[in-house]
């Protein structure tokens, strides 16, 4: 009888009993501004407490199955689509714990407008804060939208994906930035505006979304002064008349009434980017969105900016 050598029964053993070894449950952990969350396996249902982080998702090319403000996020976000099913998550600012439930998710994705709602929130799935806006940071709002995409990207296993859309983003910016170049040259300096009656504006500074898409394409931004922690300044007409002659652009929807009483009053016809024709109506566009706002806000400026001034 052959013999056989002690490392091939060792090996024989290793085959017939490896149907029987023990599997180890490996639980990975991930880091978000409130502490952190382990899963034993990666996540795929998802409730997004707002749209920042359901634009992100989407970018992702993941379906969130809670969504807050779905009519509005059409109106506003527009990109990318929502799916055709979901549950209404209810307000940004007061989710729905009903269809929370009733939806299922792994995980429930929010931002720090509704942290104090963690700890109930986390009664239904683990709960996650990633925050763009408000976070008391110094840092350009596309970078952080940039920063959330990536940890989704961890979170959800589409690291690659991310990082796909990131370039893609970036690449829709910088050809946006040269059609303006184009039109208006190189050393242009943009006001950046919503017009919310005929005396009161947000004036969006440098690390604002749309302040950080403008740095970005490389032109400077007009507002240097003050800005609140979601990164524009509450002004009035009196700002507006420091800017000089800039482009303007204001940001859509105005109310119509607004808009007609603001144009065809004196000091709106006074002021130097008025009078030099430096005054661009920018298709509605989301503030408080993620890399996709970031990168269709620039392609919105353009094409008002070529509408007004041509390529």
């Amino acid at each position: 009888m052959q013999k056989l050598s002690l490392g091939r029964m060792s090996a024989i053993c290793m085959i017939a009993l490896g149907g029987f070894a023990p599997v180890t449950a490996y639980a990975e952990t991930f880091t978000h501004e409130m502490g952190e969350v382990s899963f034993e396996t990666t996540p795929t249902r998802f409730a997004a407490s707002n749209w920042s982080l359901t634009e992100s998702l989407l970018a992702l090319g993941i379906d969130p199955v809670a969504i807050p403000e779905s009519d509005a996020y059409r109106l506003w976000v527009v990109e990318p689509e929502l799916p055709a099913n979901f549950a209404d998550l209810g307000t940004r600012r007061e989710p729905n714990f009903e269809a929370l439930r009733e939806s299922k998710p792994d995980a429930v994705l929010i931002s720090s407008e509704v942290a104090m709602a963690y700890d109930k929130l986390s009664e239904y799935a683990p709960t996650l804060v990633y925050s763009i806006y408000n976070t008391n940071a110094d840092q350009p709002a596309l970078d952080r939208a940039e920063t959330l995409l990536r940890n989704l990207g961890k979170l959800t296993g589409k690291s690659d994906t991310a990082e796909t859309v990131i370039a893609s983003v970036n690449d829709r910016i910088k050809a946006a930035g040269e059609r303006i170049r184009a039109s208006v040259g190189d050393d242009a300096t943009f006001a950046i505006v919503r017009i919310l009656d005929d005396a009161h504006f947000r004036i969006h500074g440098k690390n604002s979304l749309f302040g950080s898409v403008m740095a970005r394409m490389g032109f400077a931004n007009a507002w240097t002064g003050d800005v609140n922690g979601w990164g524009f300044h509450n002004g009035d007409v009196s700002d507006l008349a420091k800017l000089g002659d800039v482009q303007f652009a204001h940001v859509e929807p105005v109310p119509p009434a607004a808009k007609t009483k603001l144009f065809n009053s004196a000091i709106w016809k006074a002021m130097p980017f008025a009078r030099n024709g430096h005054v661009y109506e920018v298709a509605s566009s989301w503030t408080f969105g993620g890399v996709i706002s970031g990168a269709r806000f620039a392609e919105q400026l353009a094409d008002a900016v070529i509408a007004t001034n041509g390529s």
